[in-house]
């Protein structure tokens, strides 16, 4: 029985490696529900090509346009187990006049590795399926690779490197080869010399042989002749040195110790090895040599000799990170470690499937371009090359499985501190480009010269990130600039990364820039709420706009609610232009729903429980500023001209404090009260958050970009408030206590 136990594991073990590897399909001998669930790894798709091709406009609508031929590129037609896919992106970024330019990849599903491939003609089948044996199955099996990591070549830099002039490989892959040789010493200056002199080649011809050898000669006879010009300085110098030292120890010095003597060499000594080291540190060794006709020049000469010796030594000895003599694979070499290139400056390596295998690429663009999601890599060798895009085009690869963003591990609980205190940052209108885009009225205007907008107000941005140390982060609309966004993707990554790279949760509003670049309204917010560390949510579809939703923060020492946060889309321009010019307004869909939201809440809050409201566009409330108000109003408040009573059921359903973007060079908080004769529920808090980014607006009398925080304390029933200016981040102004104890502080 013991016996029989044994041999069923065993075979039960080779059983599952040999199906998770693809030598068989248990599912083809047992019925799918019969099968275990170990036996059924999950189906991957793997990446095994890619392509970029031209599709012209008047065609651009087919689904199939910019795809090559089935057929085309590794392993053939796939048929129902993989094929081409483009990713949805023109790389001309509109601006090719008779055609768009697409990216497309070449998928494949795991269980196809095995060489079943299926939806193939069943005649096909037959004829593939003549003389094939188990040994044919596994020699195919080896022979379906997929790609398991990618280079591309940067011809300007590549071309540096010695012997690389005109093969142009990647640096990242002569560096892996060049990290993985291993030779001693002598192979290693001996390749260095020919490295030198032949351009990189690693033969000679005979001519050449002759050439170096009779060069190698002569600069060995160069270098034994100044050694021993040296010498005989040296021993004369030393000559001279010692006459002097005789007779001064002759008539002054004669009751000196021998001791003394050696103690004074050694200091001397000491000297001499502490000006070599700092000479070293700083004279080239091919300097020259200087006047060396006087005892400091001599001194030099020995130096600067020593110094060239201990550089030359330290390049024949340091064999694996020489600046610019590098091992150069062959050809053979490459076609052997699986590398293979393509098109644009791109290589591919194939290998067999594994956990680091390809199993998504897409494209960004820019040379500030950034890649937030955590398992994707960013290819920064170089910008792909012959593209007809005006920016530049950089790969960003997955390896692996999806990720879940929406797991715990990306979806931290939002909770008050042990103190009972949460900090919030609005961030208002970054306006963000594909590229670094341009400053607009940049405030002090002596800083326009070669401003650039993005990383301008990212360095901002990232300043106050580090000081304050929020525990949430708001985005209340117009991340992107549409218009300057031709790929809104790159411009969304670029506005949240700060964020995703720190771990701090966030949420996002749309403003009316967001879906005027390559992606729609919705494109842009599901983006935006499907990252890392995004709260945001789309919201019900039955409400009119994107992005309706509630975040709600816990207590210290509850799982209760202590502070609930309303976000609402205020969509763009009046639908009624004719009747109600401007903007538009918050329907009466969403009023609907947030008092809905706000009953579901009576009996899940702490006895503190407060309520902010954040959006992009102001109410017309924001208009009345015949009342308390404290920060600047620079410009004209925007705010639709139809009022359909949010305000007052916003301040109904106990929200203290509502703020916005949209107009920049407005920062103030109004205390906006209904009616005066009554309860302090009347009263609330109107803020704006103050433009952030370069690429907006400025103007109104040299306007400084700036920040609003918000701080919740729990404890007091306190909401206070402060802003932080670009020109000193450091100094916080306008603070204020906008609540207390629950209640509007007047």
């Amino acid at each position: 029985m013991t016996f029989f136990l044994a041999f069923l594991v065993v075979a039960i073990t080779l059983l599952f490696v040999a199906n998770k590897n693809s030598y068989i399909d248990v599912k083809s001998y047992f019925p799918i529900d019969f099968t275990p669930s170990f036996f059924q790894p999950e189906s991957e798709v793997y990446l095994v090509d890619v392509s970029i091709n031209n599709c012209n406009k008047l065609n651009s609508k087919n689904l199939y346009c910019g795809l090559p031929a089935p057929s085309h590129g590794e392993l053939g037609n796939l048929y129902q187990s993989g094929g081409w896919s483009k990713i949805d992106k023109d790389i001309s970024l509109g601006k090719a006049w008779l055609s768009k330019q697409y990216f497309a990849y070449k998928e494949i599903k795991s269980d196809a590795l095995g060489g079943k491939i299926s939806g193939k003609p069943l005649q096909e089948k037959r004829d593939e399926g003549k003389g094939k044996g188990w040994k044919d199955l596994l020699s195919k099996k080896k022979q379906h690779q997929v790609i398991v990591d990618v280079a591309v070549s940067n011809p300007k830099e590549d071309s540096q490197i010695k012997g690389n002039e005109k093969r142009l490989l990647p640096y990242y892959i002569i560096l892996k080869f060049h990290k993985s040789q291993i030779y001693d010493d002598e192979e290693h200056e001996k390749y260095v010399a020919v490295a030198e002199k032949t351009n990189g080649k690693t033969t000679l011809t005979k001519q050449e042989n002759e050439k170096y050898e009779k060069e190698r000669i002569e600069k060995e006879k160069e270098m034994a002749t100044n050694e021993d010009t040296l010498a005989s300085e040296k021993l004369e110098h030393d000559s001279e040195t010692e006459k002097v030292d005789d007779q001064q120890s002759d008539d002054k010095q004669s009751d000196y110790k021998q001791s003394d003597y050696k103690q004074s060499d050694d200091n001397s000594q000491d000297k001499e090895n502490d000006q070599a080291k700092d000479f070293e540190e700083n004279i080239e060794p091919n300097s020259p040599s200087g006047d060396t006709s006087s005892e400091e020049g001599s001194e030099i000469s020995e130096k600067r000799s020593d110094s060239f010796d201990i550089q030359r030594r330290g390049q024949e000895t340091n064999r694996h990170d020489l600046i610019r003599i590098l091992y150069i694979p062959t050809a053979k070499e490459l076609e052997e470690s699986g590398w293979r290139k393509k098109d644009h400056g791109i290589w591919l390596r194939y290998g067999p499937p594994s956990k680091d295998a390809l199993t998504g690429i897409d494209l960004l663009f820019g040379k500030d371009a950034v890649e937030p999601r955590p398992n994707w890599e960013f290819i920064n060798d170089g910008p792909l090359t012959g593209t007809k895009s005006p920016l530049p085009v950089f790969l960003t690869i997955r390896r692996g499985k999806k990720l879940d963003y929406k797991s715990k591990k990306f979806q931290p609980t939002l909770k008050f501190n042990k103190d009972g205190k949460f900090k919030i940052l609005q961030v208002a209108d970054l306006h963000f480009s594909t590229g670094v885009g341009k400053c607009r009225d940049p405030a002090p205007e002596s800083t326009k010269e070669g401003c650039e907008a993005d990383p301008r107000t990212l360095k901002f941005l990232e300043t106050v990130l580090d000081i304050e140390k929020p525990d949430f982060v708001v985005l209340t609309g117009d991340q992107i600039f549409g218009k300057a966004s031709p790929d809104s993707e790159t411009s969304v990554f670029k506005a949240l990364y700060p964020f995703i790279q720190r771990k701090i949760p966030f949420a996002v509003t749309m403003g009316n820039h967001d879906d005027e670049g390559s992606l729609g309204r919705e494109a842009v917010m599901s983006l935006s709420a499907n990252l890392p560390f995004s709260m945001s949510a789309l919201g019900p579809d039955e409400i009119d706009g994107v992005g309706n939703y509630a975040v709600d923060i816990e207590g210290a020492k509850s799982k209760k609610s202590a502070l609930t946060l309303f976000f609402l889309d205020t969509h763009k321009y009046s639908l009624k232009p004719k009747v109600n010019p401007g903007y538009d307004w918050i329907k009466s869909s969403q009023i609907t729903w947030l008092e809905e939201q706000a009953a579901s809440l009576l009996n899940n809050v702490t006895p503190n429980h407060l309520s902010m409201a954040f959006f992009h566009i102001p109410l017309p409330e924001y208009r009345k500023l015949d009342q308390q108000f404290v920060g600047k109003n620079k410009e004209g408040v925007t705010a639709p001209k139809y009022n359909s009573g949010a305000r007052k059921v916003l301040g109904e359903l106990g929200v203290r404090v509502a703020s916005v973007g949209h107009d920049h060079c407005n920062d103030y908080c109004l205390q906006d009260t209904i009616d005066k004769e009554h309860s302090t529920e009347n009263r609330m808090w109107l803020c704006y958050g103050g433009g952030s980014g370069e690429g907006g607006y400025g103007g109104y009398g040299g306007y400084t970009r700036r920040l609003r925080l918000f701080e919740i304390d729990s404890n007091k029933g306190e909401i206070s408030s402060w802003k932080r200016g670009e020109n000193d981040p450091n100094a916080e102004f306008d603070a204020q206590i906008l609540v207390s104890n629950g209640d509007v502080q007047l």
